[in-house]
């Protein structure tokens, strides 16, 4: 299962509740999508892994750093990309490891799987208790922005090269809750490797593509950040 997946907490006086996913990339590093720490306090964040279940079980890390990338764009949610920095490091184990990250280009016409605890219906607002699972499969970004021209975010266009497109099963997608969460794909030798961060839908499981942040894209820039 994904050992890789964390939940972003966030804190309001006593009330705690799941806000946006991510991954594990180390020790000290989780990856995220830029929007979840949009005008948001460390102080008021936390980060669990190594749970599928939101509200048991899990080992709970405070955050040292909130790395939101410098020229994310709030109007357009272009490098919609961050990394946390946790206080002290993980402990990895038989249900914590990290993941590693695809250097190249996604192919196109590959399968992909996300995790997540994003709601599985909007109207009710409800949020799954168990990490849920759904396959996509990855297409061009020109054929996205082709489709994306007739939904309701015509000035979230062009796709550029830091995002990533999926086609989704019918009646399901990305969801609130799902955002920051790793897309991953398998390699020939079996491995799997992370290659999108959920960025946005137009919600939720509408008849157009979702958008994530591409791994390949903003590569350099994650290295740089984690050394």
């Amino acid at each position: 299962m994904a050992k890789y997946q964390v939940s972003l907490r966030g804190h309001r006086g006593r009330e705690e509740f799941h806000s946006c996913g991510g991954s594990i990339l180390n020790e000290e590093y989780v990856l995220t999508a830029a929007h979840c720490l949009y005008q948001r306090d460390k102080k008021d964040l936390s980060i669990v892994v190594g749970s599928h279940s939101i509200y048991k079980g899990g080992i709970r890390y405070q955050i040292k750093n909130l790395i939101p990338h410098e020229n994310y764009s709030k109007p357009t949610v272009k490098n919609d990309i961050a990394i946390i920095q946790i206080e002290g490091k993980f402990k990895f184990n038989n249900k914590v490891q990290p993941i590693e990250l695809l250097k190249e280009m996604a192919p196109v016409g590959k399968t992909c799987l996300l995790t997540g605890w994003g709601y599985t219906d909007i109207r009710k607002r409800t949020v799954p208790n168990t990490l849920q699972m759904l396959e996509f499969e990855t297409i061009s970004n020109d054929d996205c922005t082709k489709q994306l021209q007739s939904s309701p975010y015509p000035k979230l266009l062009p796709i550029d090269a830091g995002q990533l497109c999926v086609k989704r099963p019918n009646n399901k997608g990305i969801c609130r809750g799902d955002s920051g969460g790793p897309l991953v794909i398998k390699d020939d030798k079996n491995k799997t490797l992370q290659i999108g961060v959920v960025s946005w839908s137009v919600p939720c499981g509408k008849d157009f593509p979702d958008v994530f942040a591409s791994v390949h894209g903003f590569y350099d820039w994650i290295r740089s950040k984690i050394k």
